[in-house]
């Protein structure tokens, strides 16, 4: 394959040319001689602090995935470059083929920043909503970001996630951020996103180091999220900390809990979003057929009004992981101890047809081959663009 140019990431502006920190800025991603991208990140009014450490996060699996060394135009926090030594042995433990690859970037003493607010990124989905609740009491802020899974082109949809957040900010009485991004344009092509999403919240977190000092990452699992490979989990998220910036995975608590748990918070329910394929829920994807079935049987679909159109009898239910299979046991126990036998032969069918499904991976290691080879296809094309410059 040749050997393949270091990824560079840098700031547009270099750190430090602005006495104020900026509203907006852009990362370049720079590919060989010629090549480079442009990432944009714009705050609704919380300011951006230009940091390596930022940059670190943002590069580092991308250059992991491809197989690449990695270069940082601004100074990182020492203590960060030494555990990026775990970070990296922690992700090659994780993915067969990654190596260790060189950091090259200049050194900055930790430095303990004036600071002491929290926030908790939030997107009005189960697993936020309930860090929000459970952490009230001690967050100052919520961090909305737009371009995530939610498209900054597709206007109504972002107009609406911004609408959500600010509401339940104004409701919870704290500050609303609201970043926008466009680092899926340029990311999808180095990195997939399940591997890359929370070492992205955690940039952004070192982002707003001159507003925040400690950021919530809600977990999307229960206690079983130990035993999957996450790009945002309980033993990663917090090595992407600083002395300025700490990162903690919350929440490890199964969905069905979760779920019990926000239905007393009316703001809440009344945003809820977990669908990836409608801003208003569509009702038949796994996540909402899961909510439906979750709701009626804690008889809260009334407190719902996001689910009222739903129909959880049409649902088809569906484990999609490790993660997702520890919540349709919880609701398998839920369902056994209230007597829904129909509710209780849809999970066994789905827990079958996972369990199939695995027998199936695990002899014909179609899941690491189908990765492997979006891997190759990344490598290639990220050789072929830092050659020509494309």
């Amino acid at each position: 394959m040749g050997i393949k140019p270091p990824l560079c990431l840098s700031f547009s502006e270099p750190v430090g040319t602005e006495e104020a920190a900026p509203h907006s800025l852009d990362v370049l991603f720079k590919m060989g001689q010629s090549a480079s991208r442009a990432v944009s990140f714009s705050s609704n009014g919380a300011p951006l602090k230009r940091n390596g450490n930022a940059l670190l996060c943002l590069g580092l699996v991308p250059a992991l995935e491809l197989g690449v060394d990695l270069v940082i135009d601004a100074k990182v926090d020492a203590e960060l470059l030494d555990r990026c030594n775990t970070i990296q042995a922690l992700l090659c433990a994780w993915y067969p083929g990654y190596r260790v690859i060189s950091i090259t970037a200049p050194v900055a003493r930790p430095a303990r920043g004036s600071s002491q607010r929290t926030a908790v990124f939030f997107s009005g989905g189960v697993d936020s909503s309930y860090s929000l609740v459970e952490r009230r009491d001690s967050l100052d802020a919520l961090v909305t970001l737009i371009g995530a899974d939610v498209d900054p082109q597709q206007h109504e949809p972002a107009d609406h996630l911004r609408d959500l957040s600010k509401n339940v900010a104004e409701a919870f009485d704290i500050e609303q951020i609201v970043i926008t991004t466009d680092i899926r344009q340029v990311s999808d092509s180095l990195v997939g996103w399940v591997e890359y999403h929370g070492a992205l919240l955690s940039a952004v977190g070192h982002l707003l180091s001159d507003r925040l000092d400690h950021v919530l990452i809600a977990s999307s699992a229960d206690e079983s999220s130990w035993n999957r490979r996450w790009g945002s989990h309980p033993a990663l998220d917090p090595l992407w900390s600083t002395q300025d910036m700490q990162v903690e995975h919350h929440g490890l608590v199964h969905r069905l809990a979760k779920i019990e748990r926000i239905t007393s918070v009316p703001t809440l329910m009344n945003h809820l979003r977990v669908c990836n394929f409608s801003e208003d829920n569509c009702g038949v994807c796994p996540n909402c057929s899961f909510m439906l079935q979750a709701l009626d049987l804690l008889d809260a679909r009334s407190l719902s009004p996001t689910y009222a159109h739903g129909d959880s009898s049409k649902t088809r239910l569906e484990v999609t992981g490790e993660g997702s299979l520890s919540d349709m046991k919880h609701l398998r126990a839920a369902a056994l101890e209230s007597g829904q036998d129909a509710l209780i032969s849809a999970i066994d069918h789905a827990l079958a047809v996972y369990s199939a499904k695995k027998r199936r991976e695990r002899l014909f290691r179609t899941a690491e081959m189908s990765r492997r080879f979006k891997r190759f296809k990344r490598q290639i094309r990220y050789l072929h663009v830092s050659r020509k410059g494309a």
